[in-house]
């Protein structure tokens, strides 16, 4: 279960283990190689020492030293790892606080320590339960009886001495443990008594072992001895041991177990979350890692190449090797290269296909929202029952049908796993037209991937359906024969889908590109080929002609791709995400249950912002809210901006007000309400719907702005006077953050 939740976490765990066995192993060769060396000495009186030290060959203590360094990091970063880990999986449930601070495992020898690297942040975005765990288990803390809760305080306790004596440059020994030693004279000697030395570290000095002593003791008489003495590979620095059983292998060991505690722990705890959770690929690349400018590449693209790219039909080269899928995009600025990876880790921990589909789930819930991603759902139908589809995506008043299909087993010939591939299309094919009928009947109650029951309106839903294919080695080139039936269906590998969800980041706009495109591409796996096509005439089309209203208002025309050649937050991540963190606020505030589809919708008519605008948003926010926490004392700034993707589309405002009070609410849902009467002048309102999204910063330090939300539709109904005192108020010259959106 660990590599499944926290995939770094069990890396480092696993490497951890590793070390602690090449430091055995390499103990072992060094004794057998002669490490240790003996003496017996025997006084004239007959008093005698046995004794041994250390003879380390060349390097071998540093290479001791180093494998127990690594040890103890690779501990340490499991620990970091399962909080950096949760916080990602569940950055998509809650937004962060403090999202610059650093996060990590926090261990403190004192409850002052601990509150300290809390108020830190460095748990933050982590469950409640695991940030009670690990207080529960630290080394300040007193034993309440529980053994096993003792024994990972200890292995904490030691985990922290180490590293603290590695610091200061202490180095690996050998601890010696005398047991029985023995020693044996030639005659007229007899031994008269042996006394064992007390436990103690061993090194190049020597340490007696055993004291002895002779009757009848003469010179030149021959005397020998056993050490019978333990001497075990020890981190000397601080170690006094409680007893005969408590070795520094114990110790090791002790620590190892209380760190794959944790990680079983926390990934148990995890388990028990509801809902979708953010994906955990083994090593996350940065949007960066999978668009650059092709000259600068790695793999060194010749001129040649690149020239052939970019004068091209299409504008598009790829190239497919073991590990990941290329493309070569050509665009205004000249050729991209955008690498396509393999799909993410499946959960070792499930069938094959039932981590596939919940791989499928949390990739659009971890790139879009998990308000829009749907479990499936079980009804009874006669005296059996059955399950609706695999999953939902609804966002609006469109949706998406899921099947996921995982070959089982390995590969066989390519013949076989293409008529398998063939013979699953079909079938899913024909599963979602069923599920598609039982949708349109009646409205369905499904919980999101928040953990909430939402009931949607399945047959006002415009729906198609996805075959999502999972297949360790995909049939190469395979053509995808048209499916029957009245909703559009499209087959997709399980990568493709997951590059869909990545490119755009928004289930508005995955669901409208699906739904654009109507049925599968040519080939199975050939769907970031078509998608770069179509990004490629989008960004040729005209823009259509705005509203003549907006204009007159002060209104600039901007037109951007529905379809982006770069991935969304390619051009600046921290606006992307800003964006990202203003939505999970709007999708975790707090509503009564007769609101979620009320509030679904909201969070829709958010995520219909065009991709290409998040950036110009994202920023304007950033930018807004530096600039109003400097206001003047008495006074009240503002920065407000609206966007507008077409006649019929939702209208968006997003507003930044310096304070929250009761008149700055109602100055902004003035604002709002003219904006949407404005758009009255030359349209019908009656089907119109404008979304307004106010930040206002906080300086408590609990977190750094509140976010209001308002809405309205229909006719605002502003009187006369209504209408003078708003304008007068917003449409002055100055008025800030006027802006219109185009669409090609």
């Amino acid at each position: 279960m660990i590599r499944e939740y926290y995939p770094r976490a069990w890396q480092h765990l696993h490497d951890a283990q590793q070390a602690k066995t090449a430091m055995a192993q390499l103990w072992s060769t060094l004794l057998k190689g002669g490490l240790v060396e003996e003496s017996v000495v025997t006084h004239p009186d007959g008093s005698g020492l046995v004794e041994a030290w250390l003879v380390w060959p060349s390097g071998g203590q540093a290479e001791l030293t180093e494998l127990f360094r690594g040890c103890v990091r690779e501990l340490w970063a499991c620990l970091d790892a399962l909080v950096t880990e949760s916080v990602e999986a569940f950055s998509a449930l809650q937004r962060l606080r403090r999202p610059e601070c650093p996060r990590f495992f926090p261990v403190a020898d004192s409850l002052e320590g601990f509150r300290a690297s809390l108020a830190e942040s460095c748990m933050d975005g982590t469950l409640s339960s695991h940030v009670a765990m690990v207080k529960d288990c630290q080394p300040f803390q007193d034993s309440d009886g529980d053994e096993i809760i003792d024994r990972i305080r200890r292995g904490l306790g030691y985990l922290l001495e180490w590293e603290a004596a590695l610091d200061t440059g202490a180095v690996m020994g050998a601890w010696a443990t005398p047991v029985e030693p023995q020693v044996h004279a030639a005659a007229p000697a007899v031994v008269e008594s042996v006394e064992a030395a007390e436990p103690g570290p061993l090194d190049e000095q020597g340490r007696v072992l055993a004291r002895y002593r002779l009757r009848s003791y003469q010179s030149g008489c021959a005397v020998n001895a056993q050490a019978g003495t333990w001497v075990d590979l020890c981190f000397t620095e601080g170690f006094v041991p409680a007893d005969s059983e408590d070795t520094f292998d114990q110790r090791l060991s002790m620590v190892v177990e209380a760190v794959t505690r944790f990680a079983v722990s926390f990934a148990w705890l995890s388990s028990r979350v509801p809902g979708n959770r953010r994906v955990l690929p083994a090593e996350p690349a940065g949007a960066s890692d999978a668009w650059i400018e092709a000259a600068r590449s790695s793999k060194h693209w010749s001129a040649e190449e690149l020239a052939a790219v970019a004068s091209s039909d299409i504008g598009l080269g790829r190239v497919q090797d073991a590990d990941t899928l290329t493309l070569m995009v050509s665009t205004p600025d000249g050729v991209y290269e955008r690498v396509v990876p393999h799909a993410t880790p499946l959960r070792h921990h499930d069938r094959r296909g039932t981590a596939a589909e919940a791989a499928v789930k949390d990739a659009a819930a971890t790139w879009g929202l998990p308000d829009f991603v749907l479990a499936p759902s079980v009804e009874r139908k006669g005296r059996g029952v059955r399950e609706i589809s695999d999953g939902l995506l609804v966002v609006g008043q469109r949706g998406v049908v899921l099947q996921i299909k995982a070959r089982e087993g390995e590969p066989a010939s390519v013949e076989r796993e293409t008529s398998w591939v063939l013979k699953q299309l079909t079938a899913a094919g024909k599963q979602i037209h069923g599920t598609v009928r039982r949708l349109q009947s009646q409205s369905v109650q499904m919980v999101n991937g928040r953990g909430h029951s939402i009931r949607i309106d399945s047959p006002a839903i415009d729906w198609v359906g996805v075959i999502i294919i999972e297949h360790p080695e995909p049939p190469q080139e395979l053509a995808l024969p048209a499916q029957e039936g009245n909703t559009p269906v499209i087959a997709l590998l399980r990568r493709d889908w997951e590059f869909l969800f990545n490119q755009l980041r928004s289930t508005h706009a995955v669901v409208g590109y699906l739904h654009r495109v109507g049925t599968s591409a040519p080939v199975l796996g050939g769907e970031p080929e078509r998608y770069y096509e179509l990004a490629a005439a989008d960004a040729e089309a005209v823009p259509g002609e705005e509203a003549r209203s907006w204009m007159r208002r002060g209104g600039q025309l901007s037109s951007v791709p529905l379809l982006p050649a770069a991935p969304a937050g390619s051009d600046d991540d921290e606006a992307h995400t800003m964006v990202r963190i203003m939505l999970e606020d709007v999708a975790t505030s707090p509503t009564g249950p007769a609101e979620k589809e009320a509030w679904q919708q909201v969070l829709a008519s958010l995520d219909s912002l065009l991709v290409g605008y998040r950036t110009d948003l994202g920023r304007f926010l950033l930018d807004a809210l530096s600039a109003v926490a400097k206001a003047e004392d008495g006074t009240t700034a503002w920065r407000m901006r609206t966007f507008l993707a077409g006649p019929d589309q939702d209208q968006l405002g997003f507003a930044v007000c310096s304070a929250l009070t009761e008149h700055t609410r109602a100055a902004f849902s003035a604002w709002l309400r003219l904006r949407h009467h404005e758009r009255g002048e030359h349209a019908d309102l009656a089907d119109l719907t404008s979304v307004g999204v106010l930040l206002t910063p906080r300086s408590d330090g609990y977190r750094e702005w509140d976010t209001t939300v308002t809405a309205v539709s229909g006719d605002p109904a502003l009187t006369e006077e209504e209408l003078r005192t708003f304008q007068d108020l917003f449409n002055a010259p100055d008025t800030a953050g006027r802006s219109a959106g185009g669409t090609s």
